[in-house]
């Protein structure tokens, strides 16, 4: 499973955000969140908590425990990690 620099620097671009606009976000200057990403430094829970709320995804995603997240509808967001094959890709056993 991916380590939270990893889903965070991931989930980020994905959103579209900027490191200094997640830092502007978090109200920290653009190097100390670029720690965050570079596995240098970890939040603290308040900063955890903004961060997951920021990019709309559960704690437990951000973190790297799990691999899905409640969308907006309540329905389950499900990533699949690129080393595991889709379901019904027509990969083998």
């Amino acid at each position: 499973m991916p380590t939270f620099p990893e889903r965070l620097k991931e989930l980020r671009k994905a959103k579209g955000f900027t490191q200094k606009s997640m830092a502007e976000y978090l109200g920290m200057v653009e190097q100390a969140y670029q720690m965050y990403e570079y596995g240098k430094r970890e939040p603290n829970h308040e900063t955890t908590i903004k961060i997951a709320d920021h990019l709309d995804v559960s704690l437990d995603y951000l973190m790297g425990r799990t691999n899905y997240w409640p969308d907006a509808n309540g329905n389950m967001i499900i990533k699949t990690p690129p080393d595991e094959p889709a379901a019904g890709n027509g990969a083998k056993p």
